[in-house]
């Protein structure tokens, strides 16, 4: 795999270069991540200048196919609970048991987010779930 360095190396694209290292970018795979009409849209490359970009990164794609071929995607870490959140959130279903309890109101009454709280009520055997948003109490025996 080459770099977008090697591959740009003529002095008329030091400006493309230098806006794909301002934005990460560095391998001629990392280009097809990326919208190459956005630089000339904001004024920062001239659509004369993008438009032999895109030719040598076609003419790159054809002649090296096996540097685009699809990957497996890297995994995503699980996100852990804040601790004491589980706790906090079986406390207020308990203090609510008597009634239903929405999301909206538990992330204003605990400052818990959202994905956190279902994240703890997917696992949760004393809560189950009414809608999407709607949860009701149900006692461990």
């Amino acid at each position: 795999m080459q770099t977008i360095r090697e591959v740009y190396s003529s002095k008329v694209y030091e400006n493309f270069v230098a806006w794909c290292s301002a934005k990460g970018l560095r391998t001629m795979a990392d280009l097809s991540t990326v919208d190459l009409s956005i630089p000339a849209a904001r004024g920062e490359l001239p659509p004369a200048l993008l438009s032999r970009i895109k030719m040598m990164y076609t003419a790159y794609r054809r002649q090296h196919p096996e540097d685009f071929l699809s990957r497996p995607a890297p995994r995503r870490q699980q996100r852990t609970v804040t601790a004491g959140a589980p706790e906090a959130i079986q406390e207020y279903f308990v203090n609510h048991a008597d009634q239903l309890i929405r999301l909206t109101d538990m992330v204003k009454a605990l400052g818990i987010k959202r994905s956190e709280i279902q994240r703890v009520l997917a696992d949760a055997p004393w809560a189950r779930m009414v809608d999407t948003t709607t949860y009701f109490f149900v006692p461990q025996a």
